[in-house]
């Protein structure tokens, strides 16, 4: 089952946080209609996967494409820190060292140690934006508590609202995937968020993609719609950011059962815009 959570709360103002919510059933389900180009070979792996469908997507023109095909990351596209305004959850440090490329993925590998927790965080800040289109990952996540992979969409010039989380989940639930719009309000955050239980997300590879337009925010997961979003729609630029962290709010802090090091490993990120 699937479920949506709308909450409202101030932002940066020394007055009482006031939260509304409501609850609904959601269930829907759509194939995204694809037809097959040059793929990817395939990544051995022990559990059912997501096949790549290639890189021509009907009805829409590919502009951004990742493939981390290449022996280095190329910097050209990439940032490997968050931005200076922007400071993400978590416990961990952000280390250049946490990004590898092999076996044309990238890896973003957490890691912990007498001094803490480092792990890796990409973003095209300064390299692309678009508004609106598809954006979609394929992706292994890690399975564990206090675990946080994140494919986001960030605002240009600066800031952390309006976001959209295009993939997110928590290693202690690999089979919930989870969905948010934000948005502000005068000073007011806002945010529609939601999960669906899935498979599980770290056995095997899986797509989710967002298709976000001037109304809408649709997510699907390995090609099923599974979530929407109306209200609060962004209409400005987004880049993106890619991410593991770890011991955020959401993910809770790590316990003696989660391995390290851990990786969240992406076969590829790409973006769409309508012709």
């Amino acid at each position: 089952m699937s479920y949506y959570l709308q909450r409202v709360f101030q932002r940066k103002v020394a007055v009482p946080f006031t939260f509304s919510f409501f609850l609904v059933a959601l269930h829907v389900s759509a194939q995204t209609v694809r037809r097959n180009s040059t793929t990817k070979p395939a990544v051995a792996v022990s559990a059912p996967e997501t096949k790549d469908p290639g890189t021509h997507l009907i009805g829409w023109t590919l502009k951004f494409n990742e493939e981390f095909d290449q022996a280095a990351l190329d910097y050209s596209k990439w940032l490997v820190h968050p931005p200076a305004n922007l400071i993400p959850d978590g416990l961990q440090t952000w280390s250049p060292d946490a990004i590898e490329l092999f076996a044309d993925q990238a890896h973003i590998v957490a890691r912990k140690s007498d001094s803490g927790y480092t792990s890796g965080f990409l973003t095209t800040f300064g390299t692309f934006a678009q508004t609106y289109g598809r954006f979609e990952v394929r992706f292994h996540m890690p399975a564990g508590r206090g675990l946080e992979p994140l494919f986001q969409l960030l605002p240009i010039p600066n800031g952390d609202v309006p976001s959209i989380d295009v993939m997110n989940a928590t290693g202690g639930d690999p089979r919930k995937a989870l969905f948010t719009n934000r948005w502000l309000e005068g000073n007011v955050d806002r945010d529609y968020s939601g999960s669906y239980q899935v498979d599980d997300l770290s056995k095997g590879f899986h797509i989710v993609a967002v298709e976000w337009d001037e109304e809408k925010i649709i997510w699907t997961v390995d090609g099923n719609e599974r979530f929407q979003s109306f209200e609060g729609v962004p209409h400005q630029p987004m880049y993106l950011a890619v991410s593991l962290a770890v011991g955020t709010p959401k993910a809770g802090e790590p316990d003696a059962q989660t391995r390290f090091p851990a990786a969240f490993d992406i076969d590829y990120i790409r973006v769409f815009a309508r012709p």
